[in-house]
């Protein structure tokens, strides 16, 4: 039975994992708020199925300038 239970997760791990490595999207795994001389950052890391990669913005707290959170997910611009 937990065999059974575990590769039911591996499975649908492993189908999510090769549904972001076949589309244009990054799904959110890290966030932190970074200090600079007259601002903050907020830099944001994402998965997107054959590595990371790494956005910034500005970071305010109200988000009315620049952004308070990073979104959930993010488009991938294709390569070169």
């Amino acid at each position: 039975m937990v065999i059974r239970i575990v590769s039911g997760m591996l499975g649908i791990a492993g189908l999510a994992w090769l549904a972001l490595l076949f589309s244009s999207k990054a799904i959110l795994v890290g966030e932190r708020i970074e200090a600079r001389t007259f601002h903050e950052r907020l830099v944001c890391t994402y998965f997107t199925g054959s590595g990371t990669m790494r956005k910034e913005y500005l970071h305010t707290a109200s988000g009315r300038l620049g952004r308070a959170a990073c979104p959930r997910w993010e488009t991938v611009s294709p390569a070169r």
